[in-house]
C-alpha cells in the first residue's frame, strides 16, 4: 500500500506543478500588472502579494514539490526506507500545491467576476 501512495504522488506532483506555474498565463499577468502595496497605492494596491512575495512563494513551493517528488522516486527505487514521516512529507507536498491552486483559482474567479 505505501508504494501506491508514493507512485501516485510521483505522478500527480508534476501535473500540479505544471498547473501552478504555467496555467492561464498567470506569470504573464503578474509581469504586466503593477503590484504595489495598498499603503502606496490605495486605489489599486495589493494587501500582501507583491511581486517579490509572489516570486519567493512560488519558487519555494516549486522547491518543496520537486524535493517531495525526489523523495518519492528515491523511496520507489529503494534508496529511502518507507516511514510515517516520509508519508507525511509526501502528502504535505501535495496539500501545499492543492491549497495554493485553490487560492489562485479563487482569486482569479473573484477578479474575473468583479463588477
Amino acid at each position: 500500500m505505501p508504494r501506491d501512495l508514493y507512485a501516485t504522488v510521483a505522478q500527480v506532483l508534476p501535473v500540479l506543478l505544471l498547473a501552478l506555474v504555467f496555467e492561464s498565463r498567470h506569470l504573464e499577468r503578474l509581469r504586466s500588472r503593477p503590484r504595489r502595496l495598498r499603503r502606496d497605492d490605495p486605489a489599486n494596491g495589493v494587501r500582501f502579494w507583491t511581486k517579490g512575495r509572489v516570486r519567493v512563494y512560488l519558487l519555494s513551493v516549486a522547491v518543496v514539490v520537486l524535493g517531495d517528488l525526489g523523495l518519492c522516486v528515491l523511496m520507489l527505487a529503494g534508496g529511502v526506507p518507507d516511514s510515517l514521516p516520509l508519508r507525511v512529507v509526501a502528502v504535505a507536498g501535495v496539500l501545499l500545491v492543492l491549497v495554493t491552486l485553490l487560492f489562485r483559482i479563487t482569486v482569479d474567479v473573484l477578479d474575473a467576476t468583479r463588477d
